[in-house]
């Protein structure tokens, strides 16, 4: 996990001061793996959003960002964004703060990273918070579980909690999937990363697994065309197979391949099974031109998508390209 590469550029612990001010230069807005506080935040506001964090897909939060302000109301959907001066923290210092997490959230929660950047005006935090592989957690204060949903930390509802519970038992599998541009050649070609792991402490084997690829020329797999890929019809391929090695700890199963774009949207769709863990799934509609998902979907969200509502989404872009 490298969230903070991913948003503001750099590892965590070289980001700057001056990399925040140039970061909210420009209109900004939260995802649902990114969160704002200005620095007058509360602390028990932060143990919120780190519990949300953990229970779901993990996420980032900058402490010291300027003020939300809302924007006119499009839809049914309030736009909020964060740009302009910075607001410090008067929090004391990281380890403080890792002590009061420490004091608030149950289980213990591992992995989280924070940034503290100092300044005579006051401190600045960036908290990386992964997803936790010993869910729910708990914030004691309230006694809730909070989960992220619509770019806000919320109560999670019962039926998910007894789920997030349910992680703990057995095998857990996920799969992660990167999509980006193929350093040294133009934009026609995208490199794909995936890896298939078990995030739980159980391990487990004969893991199968079927990537599927929808609107694209053409694939090539270990430099060669298609390779293990099988083309099906409507600039369609796949790729099904199995590992016989344990999924355990750090160990998982990566798969990377490199396609030949249209120059439009495309469909990546990856999912993983055993007889043990179930069945996830990770879908991506990706935009080659502009390099960003249009829109992504995994096992495990309240507002799960499946393959068709992303091909219903490609469709409806198809007909306006």
């Amino acid at each position: 996990m490298n969230l903070a590469r991913q948003i503001l550029g750099k590892d965590l612990y070289e980001i700057t001061r001056e990399d925040l001010t140039e970061y909210f230069s420009t209109p900004r807005e939260e995802s649902s793996v990114l969160e704002f506080k200005s620095g007058q935040v509360k602390i028990n506001s932060i143990f919120k959003e780190v519990c949300a964090f953990l229970n779901t897909e993990g996420g980032l939060i900058i402490v010291g960002s300027p003020k939300e302000r809302k924007l006119q109301k499009a839809g049914r959907m309030q736009r909020r964004i964060c740009q302009g001066r910075l607001i410090p923290s008067g929090f004391r210092d990281k380890n403080w703060i890792f002590g009061l997490i420490g004091a608030n959230i149950v289980p213990w929660p591992q992995g989280i990273r924070i940034q503290e950047i100092r300044g005579e005006e006051g401190n600045y935090f960036i908290f990386e918070v992964p997803q936790s592989s010993n869910p729910p957690h708990q914030f004691l204060n309230d006694g809730r579980y909070y989960i992220r949903l619509e770019k806000e930390a919320k109560p999670a509802p019962h039926g998910l909690v007894e789920a997030l519970f349910y992680k703990k038992v057995r095998a857990q599998l996920k799969a992660d999937m990167s999509i980006g541009p193929l350093d040294g050649y133009s934009g026609d070609y995208n490199k794909v990363e995936i890896s298939i792991r078990n995030t739980s402490s159980f391990p487990t084997d004969r893991v199968n697994y079927l990537i599927r690829v929808f609107n694209v020329q053409e694939v090539h797999e270990n430099g060669e065309p298609r390779g293990n890929f099988l083309n099906g019809n409507d600039d369609s391929f796949e790729l099904h197979g199995f590992s016989e090695k344990a999924l355990v700890d750090e160990r998982s199963l990566p798969i990377s391949f490199v396609l030949t774009n249209k120059r439009e949207p495309f469909i990546v769709s990856v999912i993983a099974w055993n007889r043990e863990a179930g069945m996830y799934k990770h879908h991506g509609l990706f935009d080659p031109v502009n390099e960003q998902y249009i829109d992504r979907s995994w096992s495990g969200e309240l507002h799960e998508k499946n393959l068709e509502d992303l091909h219903s989404t490609l469709r409806d872009i198809q007909r306006h390209i």
